[in-house]
């Protein structure tokens, strides 16, 4: 089979059913977080704020992504064919991706705070910063994304970004989306790890030391494991980006061969690993905290239980209208 059909079938192959796969579970993993996380116990815990906020926000952004491409396989494509739905779409999308990287950042600041010695710096791991936070970084990315409200454009019945806009969205997307979020991250990663280090350094009573130990441990494993995923995911976006724009000049003169390679690669690192990166939040916790797995354990039970006592109340509702109606279809039969 050419190189070209294959990469075609390879790319169908993985829209529908890795996708598909991708997002149903990514659905699932995000509801469950918003679930645990709008509990009351949680809503004063600012590590829970945010990870609310970044389910809360990848849940659009995959949605919005993933099933127009799934569905277009076998329907009309709506978005390529629409210049209002192609721009709404790409908004929604950038402004949540973006919202929830930054959120990320936010989560890596915030545990960093919460083991620092110095007061005023653990006091920037309060619900109140975490509320303001999440709402200045939605506010933000709302206002700076409308630019492609207004320049996203359909071309050879493809929705994206060309031209002079394109090749300035392609620089813009490589600082914002590539270079500062994993600097920062990076960044407070070894701020976290030397902070780790130097409290287990020192002489403190046991029982302190104990339970310092296992909670720094626990945040510096989840911000490592969060880090590594977004890098994965995220580092080749910026490059081909601005690789696609800047060779875009020569389109013509490559060749059909060569297109459908790019066209190939553009998905994996520009569609699948960034799609894959809004749906692993809910298993890079589940696989790195015990606690987080007995809080999903709990959460889905209380679900069954009540599940359970809705159905208990409806059948015993409908067993109660049952014998009103029998008595008094009864008295009807009596007075007759």
């Amino acid at each position: 089979m050419p190189t070209i059909a294959t990469l075609v079938v390879v790319q169908t192959v993985i829209t529908r059913y890795a996708l598909s796969i991708i997002v149903a579970l990514g659905n699932l993993g995000n509801l469950l977080t918003i679930g645990i996380y709008l509990q009351k116990k949680h809503r004063t815990n600012s590590c829970a704020i945010y990870l609310l906020a970044s389910s809360c926000f990848c849940l659009t952004a995959a949605n919005w992504a993933i099933i127009p491409v799934v569905y277009a396989l076998d329907h009309f494509d709506m978005v390529n064919n629409s210049l209002v739905l192609c721009r709404i779409r790409g908004y929604v999308i950038h402004t949540c991706s973006m919202c929830f990287r930054y959120t990320l950042v936010l989560v890596c600041v915030d545990r960093y705070a919460l083991c620092n010695m110095r007061v005023f710096i653990r006091a920037l791991s309060r619900p109140q910063i975490a509320y303001r936070s999440i709402a200045i970084i939605t506010i933000f990315w709302s206002v700076v994304s409308v630019h492609l409200l207004i320049w996203e454009s359909i071309e050879d019945g493809r929705c994206g970004v060309y031209g002079i806009y394109g090749q300035i969205f392609s620089y813009y997307i490589t600082i914002f989306t590539g270079l500062i979020p994993i600097f920062v991250m990076i960044f407070f990663a070894i701020l976290l790890v030397k902070r780790i280090r130097r409290s287990l350094s020192q002489v403190q009573p046991l029982n302190t030391n104990n339970r310092l130990h296992r909670r720094e441990v626990f945040l510096i494993k989840v911000v490592l494991v969060e880090i590594v995923v977004y890098i994965v995911c995220t580092f080749m976006y910026p490059p081909v980006t601005v690789y696609l724009q800047v060779t875009s000049s020569i389109t013509p003169s490559k060749t059909a061969e060569r297109q459908q390679i790019e066209s190939f690669v553009n998905f994996i690192f520009m569609s699948l690993l960034l799609y894959l990166n809004y749906n692993t939040a809910f298993y890079i916790h589940i696989s790195t905290s015990k606690i987080f797995r007995n809080e999903v354990k709990r959460f889905v039970l209380k679900c069954i239980r009540n599940s359970r006592q809705r159905a208990r109340n409806h059948a015993d509702g409908l067993m109660a209208m049952c014998r009103t109606l029998g008595r008094q279809q009864l008295q009807r039969n009596t007075i007759v």
